[in-house]
Formats: C-alpha cells, sequence, structure tokens
C-alpha cells in the first residue's frame, strides 16, 4: 500500500493524502518517494487543474520519521539525503506551476509545516497546531512566507502555534471544524474551480514566482509582465467563453485554453 494516496476526483481536482496514520504520517524515505510520485502524477495531468494536499488519521504529520535521526547518530549525512530527495520533488522544490490547497488536520510538525507553507491556500482545523521544534533539537530551518517578522521569529524559535493564531496572521486562509476540513478545503476548490482556469493558474504562479524569488521585484517590471500576460489571457478560449457566459446570462464551460 503506497503511503501517499492520489485520487482523481470530477472537475478536474486531484487529491493528495498522506497515508501513514499509524506513524501519524510522519516522513521517511518511502513516503517521500511516494509523495514525489503523486506530485509528478499531478504535474504531468493536464486534466487535473487543483490539488488538495491532506493527511489520514489523527495528524497531518508529525514530521520526520524518528529513522532520520538514528541513522544520523550512526554517521549517516541524513540532512543530506532529504535535501537531495526533495529536490526531486516538483512541490516541494517549489517548481510546481499548479495550484495546490493544504488540508490540515490533527496537528503539523516539522517537514509538514513546511508542506503547508509551499501551498497557495490552506485550510485548518479549529484543533490544528503548528510548530518547527527544529531549534529545540540543535538544527535550524529558515522559512518566513511572507508573515509578520515577529511571527516568523516566534515560529523559528519553535513556539506552538494554534489554528486560531495562525489564521489571525494570515498563515491559514479558512478555519473549519472539527472532523471536516476535507470538506472545507473541497468547498473552497470547488469555488475556485468554478473559474476561468488559465487565469487562476497564472495568477496563483505570479504570487509563487515572487514568494520564491528571493529578492525584491521593482513593481514597475511586475506591472509590465502582468499587463503582457493579461493581454495574452484576452486572447484564450476561455476568456471568449467567460466573457460571453456573462453576457448570456449562463454558467461557462471552460477548457483550460
Amino acid at each position: 500500500m503506497p503511503l501517499v494516496e492520489y485520487e482523481k476526483r470530477d472537475n478536474h481536482l486531484a487529491v493528495v493524502t498522506l497515508n501513514r496514520p499509524e506513524k501519524l504520517n510522519a516522513v521517511n524515505e518511502e513516503l517521500l518517494a511516494d509523495l514525489r510520485a503523486a506530485w509528478l502524477h499531478y504535474r504531468d495531468d493536464e486534466d487535473a487543474w487543483l490539488a488538495i494536499l491532506t493527511g489520514k488519521g489523527r495528524a497531518f504529520t508529525a514530521g520526520a520519521d524518528k529513522s532520520w535521526f538514528e541513522k544520523s547518530l550512526q554517521g549517516q549525512d541524513s540532512l543530506g539525503i532529504f535535501l537531495e530527495q526533495i529536490s526531486l520533488d516538483p512541490y516541494w522544490s517549489g517548481t510546481l506551476d499548479k495550484p495546490v490547497i493544504a488540508a490540515v488536520n490533527g496537528f503539523c510538525v516539522g517537514f509538514g509545516l513546511d508542506l503547508v507553507l509551499k501551498a497557495d491556500l490552506r485550510v485548518a482545523a479549529e484543533s490544528v497546531w503548528f510548530q518547527q521544534p527544529e531549534v529545540a533539537r540543535g538544527n535550524i530551518v529558515l522559512f518566513f512566507d511572507n508573515l509578520p517578522g515577529a511571527m516568523a521569529a516566534e515560529m523559528i524559535s519553535g513556539f506552538r502555534i494554534s489554528a486560531r493564531r495562525a489564521y489571525e496572521v494570515g498563515l491559514v486562509n479558512r478555519l473549519a471544524p472539527e472532523g471536516r476540513v476535507l470538506e472545507a478545503a473541497l468547498e473552497m476548490a470547488g469555488e475556485l474551480l468554478e473559474k476561468t482556469p488559465l487565469a487562476l493558474y497564472q495568477a496563483l504562479k505570479i504570487l509563487r514566482d515572487l514568494k520564491n524569488a528571493g529578492r525584491i521585484v521593482p513593481r514597475r517590471l511586475l506591472d509590465q509582465y502582468t499587463t503582457s500576460l493579461s493581454r495574452e489571457l484576452t486572447r484564450t478560449e476561455d476568456y471568449r467563453e467567460t466573457t460571453a457566459a456573462f453576457l448570456e446570462g449562463r454558467k461557462p464551460v471552460f477548457q483550460k485554453r
């Protein structure tokens, strides 16, 4: 049984599920390989326009499996192996140019927080908490994700962050009642899939590129790029369809072209 499930649903939606609930979805080498395979499947499936990432059981993920730490004490370069593996993963490496919603259940620790921060949009159950415990284990993980500096400092220092706090500072887009996080993510996905797919793809891609740029992009250049892209979108079939549907008072049917 794969440690990551890839399920294709109706209306161009894929659901990627971490499937190691007996170990709280802790990330080992096999799960990393299965996760990479799932993202490659999503990337290459032209009929899949949006994905939801979630975890099975009572945790999104407990973070790194203990085996990484045991092998590290034995002299293995566990960090090097992990970094090499995620560099091959289109989602984790930041090269996946398709939108993803993270649906977070239970708790989210370590590597799991990085997975959530990679997503374009995030839904969390009200009982969820987030924590990056590397400092307590003698290491660091750098991230900021356009968060307020004080919040990034709190997270990188290892403090536990509740779902409500995460929502208040913009780390999470929506909160959901306990046991209904996937339902809330599916509702958000349904709203997104009613929008013009190429426009949604390009809009989220711009934000993703800015987040991954690692440098300040002049507003003038950004405006020029966005204007050029907007002109290209007005030449697509989906633009003509959504405009005609608006004028005719009907629901558009998109082809993503």
